[in-house]
């Protein structure tokens, strides 16, 4: 577990370039709460939170779009509105019906990825994983949808809030509701016609522990360090469920991409450097770098017990784990049937929170206060104790740093269609990862 003895916090002389080097051994994260709690809340009190906007980029499919953050005061979050258009040509002489993938449009996002000084990748995860993240950070993000009486938990009812992402008709569509992200299972292209499928969507990805907890500011303060940023969007229409956009079986030659229009509108949260500066009250904060890194494609060829195994690296402290699961036809599966007993194997013989799936989303729910991950996604979470909402309790942490061969298992249900395939977010802390030059 996470060491909580007092340390004290490595000291950045004013103006001085700095680094990152993954750390290749344990040593003291954090001190105890009330001083690790006092030292953000100093901090705070004399700086200043701001934001600003980045110039706007286009999200091509198929493409990647590449910004960098702003030279300015020490990052806290980067904030994304994308919204646009896509048109689709139908020349039949009749209706032609699109499904709309479950994670639509988050999965526009193939991969974001973030990279801080050209040496180490601090971000590295999908639009859909980003979107269970804030779930895990931001109570009531999903809405869970009305059952017909009877009927069990089923993590296909999940909705966001229009404000959050939304999918409109434009001309010659007619969109068919149903248990999507937004409400949409489908549309129907008029015959002979250009159809256009309007939509948009917030995602927020965060650089430290928490928005009370700074733990990971990126020192973007002077000219001597860079943070570039790529996001990958994937060709919008195919023949599976992976894809944004799809027609089951293949798409016919009577259907088409005819453009597409999708702008960014990234957003740089900051905190400003103290005036006098002062590095003594953040040189800590940034010392420590907080992560999302995913390893996306892992094969699940294996039904049964504890046929779903994920062999975790090794050197972080660990926060939660996201897994998101996907049958033989690229569909998200729902964790609630398809996986049973999922635990960490840690240190070769001890069993981390081990439980049954539906008491494990029972209590997540309560503790998000909504559904605590949608189709597809399972989350281990060491944060999902009863403690106060500006509280520190790091006593679930893994030291992964003195981890023996790290597992993730869960039995998996012989209905699950093989060959599937699962990909695995960790949210990590790497301590001293920010270094003088």
């Amino acid at each position: 577990m996470a060491d909580q003895k007092s340390v004290r916090a490595n000291m950045l002389p004013p103006g001085g370039a700095t680094t990152t080097t993954e750390a290749g051994q344990g040593q003291a994260l954090l001190p105890d709460t009330f001083t690790l709690k006092r030292m953000s809340e100093i901090f705070m009190e004399r700086s200043e939170q701001n934001v600003i906007q980045l110039n706007k980029q286009v999200l091509t499919p198929g493409q990647v779009a590449n910004f960098e953050v702003k030279n300015v005061g020490l990052g806290e979050s980067l904030e994304l509105w994308i919204e646009g258009s896509v048109s689709l040509n139908n020349t039949l002489a009749g209706a032609q019906a699109v499904s709309v993938s479950h994670e639509f449009p988050f999965n526009t996002i193939q991969n974001l990825n973030i990279q801080f000084n050209g040496q180490t990748v601090i971000d590295n995860l999908s639009g859909y994983e980003l979107l269970g993240v804030m779930a895990k950070r931001h109570k009531n993000l999903l809405l869970g949808g009305a059952s017909s009486a009877g009927a069990k938990f089923a993590q296909n009812l999940a909705r966001v809030d229009k404000a959050i992402a939304y999918v409109t008709a434009g001309a010659n569509v007619t969109l068919t509701a149903g248990n999507g992200l937004c409400g949409t299972t489908s549309f129907s292209i008029a015959a002979s016609s250009v159809g256009v499928l309007n939509f948009g969507m917030y995602v927020r990805l965060p650089f430290t522990l928490r928005k009370d907890l700074l733990l990971g500011l990126i020192p973007m303060q002077n000219n001597s360090v860079y943070c570039n940023v790529a996001l990958t969007s994937p060709l919008l229409l195919g023949a599976t469920a992976e894809s944004p956009l799809f027609v089951t079986g293949g798409v016919p030659a009577t259907l088409s991409m005819s453009a597409s229009a999708v702008d960014i509108y990234p957003h740089y949260w900051f905190w400003s450097i103290p005036v006098p500066n002062d590095p003594k009250l953040y040189s800590y904060l940034v010392s420590h770098s907080y992560m999302l890194l995913s390893q996306a494609n892992n094969p699940q060829t294996n039904t049964g017990a504890e046929a779903l195994e994920y062999n975790m690296p090794n050197n972080y402290y660990l926060l939660s784990l996201l897994l998101s699961l996907r049958d033989s036809t690229g569909a998200l599966a729902d964790v609630y049937t398809s996986l049973d007993n999922p635990y960490l194997n840690y240190n070769g013989t001890a069993r981390v929170d081990r439980s049954k799936i539906q008491p494990r989303i029972a209590r997540q729910t309560i503790q998000y206060e909504g559904i605590p991950s949608n189709l597809g996604q399972l989350i281990w979470d060491a944060t999902d104790i009863e403690y106060l909402p500006n509280g520190t309790n790091t006593s679930k942490w893994l030291n992964m740093y003195l981890a023996n061969n790290p597992q993730f298992v869960a039995d998996v249900a012989a209905g699950f269609a093989v060959n599937g395939k699962f990909s695995v977010l960790r949210e990590q802390l790497v301590p001293a990862n920010v270094q003088i030059v």
